[in-house]
């Protein structure tokens, strides 16, 4: 902003040099006028002298530079006046005009426009919270009880141009701009009056004096802060005549999304301004038997109507009062706006959304032409309440998209109200197998338990028993019976396949690490499960095999292990199953391992599953060796010590045991007696074995270093 002004500023500095302004004539007139100054574009080259010393030995001065619009307010004498006009940087000089408000006399209410069945809708309810209302206007009474004033700013006076938003700056004096506020908003609070939107958000913009009239540069500021305090609907219920700079104000502040309702006037004649604007709702006035009032101003630039005749609304002091003309029409039409910018149910939340919703709702007055009422008189019942909508839908069917011949199958069906009235409880809802309209077998009826308001769904519950559906694809419909506004929302289908009972026993997993050192001990883990639709009492048995051919092992399949499933599967259980593979005899390179059960079933593509697995070539260890173990045979359960002897051993060597049958032996206690032994003492836990085990003893250094003594310990059972 300050940009803007400095800009503005240097621009009519030079454009004042340019005219040879007669100082000296100009040092013998009077204070001068003021006058609204609009450039064609800024200035930016050359500075000669600043714009205060010129307009000071001119014997006027800046009042005020506006940042929405290249306009500045200023006070010059004629002559200056005249010779700016014709310079080709300027677009236009005017007076600063008066507007006047438009009241007339005495009283009536709100009831003509419906407002109050917006307050009390079923759905969408709205009473205008959360939209900011701005009233153009002679202030408001910040104190009366029946509103609520969130704020205010001045811009009335010499000495506040600037806009003063002290509460004793903005507070209404006169009475024209409270009574404008009490139209739009006054309270819901059983006393005095209520307004057509009593929950807006209401700020005082004091742009008249307390003699109801202003400067349309005060109008402009007023314009100004609404657009920069995020103001959405602006009421100016006063005119005047044209200015171009006040409309280039309107036209920037409606782009900028600000809604601008202002009254037509009311000496009978033309629309005054801003009103006329293009950018503005102009807005007339009728009386109680819905006739033109005989002083509301008339032409094509009226766009809609309102009540304005003995309106009754709050006044100074705390008071109330009752006057007639398009003053009191004006902030109708801005409360209705209100209540459509706020309604949660129309999501028409800008201000060229809104003014199109109050043309399209408007009453036509079949008695009243275009021009005299515009798209006819506004109607808070039919812009801010939507159409009542009875509209109940299916709104899903739950169910497996594959079923099994003979199951019963639960089937739960949601309907939903997605309409804005309430649903009567008693709606029945059909479930049946069948397509399109059409239904071949009805699986039950259901009924709503209770009504359902707007937004509200209810679950039916349905048993399908297939014993005697034939295997294959069917199609389950639901559909109810209310009759409602849409019908393409009545009936659901979707698509089920029945298939007879099936037998499967699947190898759904093989898992184990992808490389090992030949020589190690691989654990591999191999899962079955049943996914079929029977339950399998029988033992099921599950190999893993070394798979031959291959280049790393061209002999024959051999079977690394085999495992029985004791009592077979229930559907969907499965088992998790531990091999254990010795690749000491084993070639390095890729092997392949595939486990397979032994059960017959319907599906033997997943019978078996398998795996890769690299074995590679092991490094000896660097120096480290095992030469023997004592003792070398100990007996399940017991614990005892054991010293390993050999070379290469350090502090912090570790003992395991790996490669026999159960629950492998546990070393404790491990002491390095130098490099060439170990005492360690190990205990044997495994009380079930049913024969001997051997196990390999590995001894391994902190740095990863190990040696393996095959066949090291004997537990016997």
């Amino acid at each position: 902003m300050e940009t803007l002004r400095r800009a503005l500023g240097i621009a009519l500095a030079i454009l004042l040099g340019c005219c040879q302004v007669p100082i000296a004539s100009a040092q013998s007139e009077s204070a001068g006028r003021k006058v609204l100054i609009g450039f064609n574009r800024l200035v930016e080259s050359q500075r000669p002298q600043t714009l205060a010393e010129l307009i000071q030995r001119a014997g006027g001065k800046i009042e005020h530079s506006y940042h929405l619009l290249p306009v500045v307010l200023a006070t010059l004498n004629d002559e200056t006046i005249e010779n700016l006009r014709d310079h080709p940087e300027i677009a236009y000089v005017e007076r600063d005009q008066r507007v006047h408000a438009t009241v007339q006399e005495t009283p009536w209410n709100i009831e003509r426009i419906d407002a109050e069945r917006v307050w009390h809708a079923e759905y969408g309810a709205s009473s205008g919270a959360g939209v900011n209302v701005a009233i153009l206007d002679t202030g408001i009474d910040a104190d009366h009880p029946d509103l609520a004033v969130a704020g205010g700013v001045n811009f009335t006076g010499n000495l506040l141009k600037d806009g003063s938003t002290r509460r004793a700056d903005w507070i209404d004096k006169e009475g024209h701009g409270t009574h404008c506020a009490g139209v739009v908003a006054a309270l819901d609070n059983s006393i005095g009056v209520v307004g057509v939107s009593p929950r807006v958000r209401l700020w005082a913009v004091r742009v008249l004096a307390d003699d109801r009239s202003g400067y349309v540069s005060d109008v402009i500021q007023g314009i100004e802060w609404c657009v920069d305090n995020g103001i959405d609907i602006a009421s100016m219920s006063f005119a005047g005549q044209y200015s171009q700079a006040l409309r280039e104000a309107c036209d920037i502040a409606y782009r900028a999304g600000l809604l601008l309702v202002a009254a037509s006037g009311n000496d009978g004649s033309a629309v005054g301004y801003p009103a006329a604007y293009d950018s503005v709702i102009a807005v007339s006035a009728i009386d109680t038997m819905d006739g033109l009032a005989g002083f509301s101003c008339v032409g094509p630039e009226v766009e809609l109507a309102a009540p304005g005749v003995g309106v009754r609304s709050t006044y100074r002091d705390g008071g109330y009062a009752s006057f007639s003309g398009t003053s009191m029409a004006c902030p109708h039409v801005v409360g209705v706006a209100a209540l459509v910018w706020a309604s949660p149910a129309l999501g028409v939340h800008s201000a060229a959304a809104v003014r199109a919703r109050l043309q399209e709702t408007a009453e036509r007055l079949p008695s009243l032409s275009s021009e005299q009422v515009g798209y006819g008189l506004v109607h808070a019942g039919r812009a801010a309440v939507p159409p009542a909508v009875t509209d109940l839908a299916v709104a899903g069917i739950d169910v497996p998209g594959s079923v099994v011949q003979g199951d019963s199958v639960e089937v739960i069906v949601t309907v939903e109200n997605v309409g804005n009235r309430a649903c009567a409880a008693g709606v029945s809802v059909t479930l049946a197998t069948g397509s399109g309209s059409s239904a071949n077998g009805v699986i039950g009826a259901r009924t709503t338990a209770g009504p359902l308001s707007p937004g509200a769904s209810a679950m039916l519950t349905y048993t399908w028993d297939t014993t005697d559906v034939p295997s294959g694809a069917h199609t389950l419909m639901a559909r109810h019976d209310l009759s409602d506004d849409d019908a393409t929302n009545d009936a659901r289908s979707v698509p089920v396949v029945v298939h007879a009972a099936i037998t499967d026993i699947a190898i759904t997993g093989v898992d184990g690490p992808s490389v090992v050192t030949k020589g190690d001990s691989v654990q591999i883990v191999v899962t079955v499960e049943n996914v079929g639709d029977r339950d399998v009492e029988e033992d099921i048995a599950v190999s893993l095999t070394l798979n031959g051919g291959a280049a790393s092992h061209t002999g024959d399949d051999i079977v690394i292990g085999m495992q029985i499933v004791r009592g077979g599967l229930r559907v969907g259980q499965d088992a998790a199953l531990t091999y254990t593979w010795d690749t000491r005899g084993v070639e390095a390179g890729v092997h392949a391992l595939t486990a397979r059960h032994d059960r017959a079933d319907e599906y033997s593509d997943n019978d078996s599953d398998g795996m890769t697995l690299t074995v590679a070539a092991g490094m000896p260890s660097a120096g480290v060796t095992i030469t023997s173990i004592m003792p070398k045979t100990m007996w399940s359960g017991m614990s005892g010590s054991v010293i390993i002897r050999g070379t290469g051993f350090v502090d912090g060597a570790e003992v395991s045991f790996e490669g026999g049958e159960g629950l492998p032996p546990v070393a404790t206690g491990i002491r390095v007696m130098g490099s060439s032994s170990i005492m360690a003492r190990v205990a044997v836990g495994d009380r079930t074995l049913p024969a001997p085990s051997v196990w390999d003893v590995r001894v391994t250094n902190p740095d990863g270093s190990s040696a393996v003594f095959h066949d090291g310990l004997i537990v016997q059972p």
